[in-house]
């Protein structure tokens, strides 16, 4: 007797579409979104740019002429350019200062010393702090009758006093000379850690038979750190560089914090935070999109710079 052969079963869709269709299915929330208030808040702040919008009322189209405005140094309240400076010395300063330092703490934090993990943890707590946090201690340690000057005061008065030598308090904040180096101390000693980590994991990536050749050949410590640690920590180097500039030209969280808007006398003002208080201060949303997007720019023309003399792919 014949057996008849079934008919083969519609399988639809094919299993690697199916796949697909799921996949694209899950991302489309997350799509729509990126889509609705990602981008499309970008082109939004890109219309309000050439407009003269402010916080409640109706947009004109202007054209540059907000962005005139904002880079007209003789314009009336135009306060871009003490801002933009401020921050551009703000993150020159804290980028150099917590990179080298950050390369330092990892290295010794890489070699074996004696409670090698407890320095590990302990030197990271800081970055694991939310800022406000970290700023509001800062700011009370700054204080006139703070711990900082408390021990300034203790160490100098006691070492240096008998030669004529008195520490006076200092109102960190209050003072234009010393109110932005404040900040700036502050945020190179809680960045440090973040930055510590990923060096010490870029020194483990390092075979040890390259300092074991070295050392062979007569290589002192400091010339290995000069000719073979630095030059392979070199994509690390441009990692860290530029997620600390990034970070340094959208500085706010602490002057909010730490001083009055920005002062004293704009000592403090930078463009991230003038960006808020040109949007919620003085009511204009078109000079606070405006300054976003210059500060895109700086931040843009720091990378390409960064990527000039720092990403090995880009040199080679």
């Amino acid at each position: 007797m014949a057996v008849k052969s079934l008919p083969p079963q519609r399988q639809g869709m094919k299993r690697k579409t199916r796949e697909n269709v799921a996949g694209w299915l899950f991302l489309t929330p997350y799509l729509i979104s990126l889509i609705v208030f990602t981008f499309g808040a970008i082109a939004y702040a890109v219309y309000i740019s050439f407009t003269d919008l402010k916080l409640f009322g109706e947009a004109n189209y202007v054209g540059f002429g907000t962005y005139g405005r904002v880079l007209d140094p003789a314009a009336p309240l135009n306060k871009f350019w003490k801002a933009l400076g401020n921050t551009v010395i703000f993150s020159v300063v804290v980028v150099f200062f917590q990179t080298w330092l950050a390369i330092l703490f990892a290295v010794v934090l890489n070699s074996k010393i004696r409670g090698q993990r407890f320095f590990r943890i302990a030197w990271y707590l800081p970055s694991v702090t939310a800022s406000v946090v970290i700023s509001l201690i800062f700011f009370w340690m700054y204080k006139q009758q703070g711990v900082i000057n408390y021990a300034l005061g203790a160490i100098i008065n006691n070492t240096l006093g008998l030669v004529g030598v008195h520490f006076e308090p200092v109102a960190w904040l209050d003072n234009t000379t010393t109110a932005l180096p404040a900040i700036m101390t502050m945020n190179i000693f809680t960045t440090i850690p973040t930055f510590m980590v990923m060096f010490l994991a870029g020194l483990q990536d390092i075979p040890t038979d390259v300092y074991e050749a070295a050392k062979i050949d007569g290589a002192s410590a400091r010339r290995m750190f000069w000719s073979i640690t630095l030059p392979l920590l070199r994509p690390v180097i441009f990692l860290v560089t530029v997620l600390g500039t990034i970070g340094t030209l959208q500085v706010f969280d602490q002057i909010y914090v730490m001083t009055n808007e920005g002062g004293p006398l704009d000592s403090t003002l930078t463009v991230a935070y003038l960006i808020w208080f040109e949007a919620f201060k003085r009511n204009n949303l078109a000079r606070s999109a405006a300054i976003s997007f210059i500060l895109f720019v700086v931040i843009f023309v720091f990378f390409l710079v960064q990527r000039r003399f720092l990403d090995r792919n880009a040199t080679d």
